[in-house]
């Protein structure tokens, strides 16, 4: 069984703030990680003994909770509109492992470097725009990959904006659906097409 199967509540509240300390500061020492989400330096070093545990613990728990939005949304079965929705919501609610998770695989430039749990993620996201484009529900003039890599970034940005208090929290929901499917919807028949078909 892995170490993020069997986080008490404690330890997964303890894991997201973490998550949000190393996202806005990737350098955090142990004592910053502990002072930034309210607890001693010897109850951090209670649950990891390193930096590298820290961060190797955080991504794996970042991984598994991204992993359940997936499977809770039924990429492979619900209507793509639908599972869009509920996709956009969870990540919202679990905006500080996303946005972790991002900030990690941010910097890597060689896409061998990427952790292969995060390139299934992406893979599992490819195949649903995919999927959502052989429907007709998405625009198919662009790659399946740009959506996934699209949708990744609306939720980065959408996420510094509220940390930085310049969008409230309740209205995130609203504000991503209408960046995202804005762009990303199939003109409806009869209408015309966005720019550049």
């Amino acid at each position: 069984m892995t170490r993020q199967a069997t986080l008490s509540r404690t330890e997964k509240a303890l894991v997201r703030s973490l998550a949000l300390t190393l996202s806005e500061n990737p350098g955090a020492t142990l004592q910053e990680m502990a002072s930034a989400a309210g607890v001693s330096r010897a109850t951090l070093y209670r649950f990891a003994a390193t930096r590298e545990q820290v961060v190797e613990i955080t991504r794996s728990h970042a991984i598994h909770v991204i992993a359940e939005i997936q499977r809770d949304a039924s990429l492979e079965a619900r209507p793509p509109l639908e599972a869009l929705r509920l996709l956009i919501s969870r990540h919202i609610e679990e905006r500080e492992f996303c946005v972790f998770l991002i900030s990690q695989i941010g910097p890597y430039i060689d896409s061998r470097d990427v952790p292969a749990e995060c390139v299934t993620l992406e893979q599992r996201m490819d195949a649903f725009f995919a999927r959502g484009q052989k429907e007709g529900v998405l625009r198919g003039d662009v790659p399946d990959r740009w959506l996934t890599d699209l949708f990744f970034g609306v939720l980065f940005s959408l996420c510094e904006s509220e940390y930085r208090g310049r969008i409230a929290r309740c209205e995130m929901q609203r504000l991503f659906e209408e960046a995202f499917l804005n762009g990303a919807l199939a003109a409806a028949p009869g209408a015309s097409a966005p720019a550049g078909q």
